[in-house]
């Protein structure tokens, strides 16, 4: 796979990926939510704790349709072979599913930046990519960054974050 192929399809993929990234996180109710310390992360995730409301096939539903909106901005070269698209989502599940064993507050997690969230997941979830080809590693790990990014900007806009 062209690597700039791959930059292309995160870029597109990344108009989608917002909601469908808001998605693993508990609403917030209304009201100010005024807090004196960061919050867990493994308090905003919605599949875990007292607000649990993901099921693990949630979570391989939100990978795979993270997987298709990447695989469907490049109609014409597809990034992996379509019989590889299941074990990405797999994969990607099962690394996005480490944030709630993270043990920081959201301030910890934007400090730390899009990058530095990524290794952290990858090494949480070492062997996720086990059974990928190089094509679909590049695209996961494509993906992780992308979800990554998407997770700060989440955990930036709400107004716990934005009062402290």
């Amino acid at each position: 796979m062209d690597p700039a192929s791959v930059g292309t399809t995160a870029r597109i993929a990344s108009s989608v990926a917002r909601p469908i990234i808001a998605r693993l996180f508990v609403k917030e109710g209304p009201g100010a939510g005024l807090v004196d310390k960061p919050v867990r992360v493994s308090r905003l995730v919605s599949w875990s704790g007292e607000k649990r409301t993901l099921t693990h096939l949630d979570m391989w539903k939100i990978a795979r349709e993270l997987v298709k909106v990447a695989v469907e901005a490049n109609p014409h070269e597809a990034p992996i072979a379509s019989d590889e698209r299941e074990a990405l989502a797999d994969a990607l599940a099962a690394t996005l599913s480490a944030l709630g064993e993270l043990d920081m507050d959201d301030v910890q997690a934007v400090r730390l930046g899009q990058d530095e969230l990524a290794r952290r997941l990858r090494a949480e979830r070492a062997d996720a990519t086990r059974d990928l080809s190089a094509d679909a590693t590049v695209l996961y790990d494509s993906l992780l960054e992308l979800s990554c990014l998407h997770i700060l900007h989440f955990f930036t806009q709400r107004s716990t974050f934005v009062a402290g």
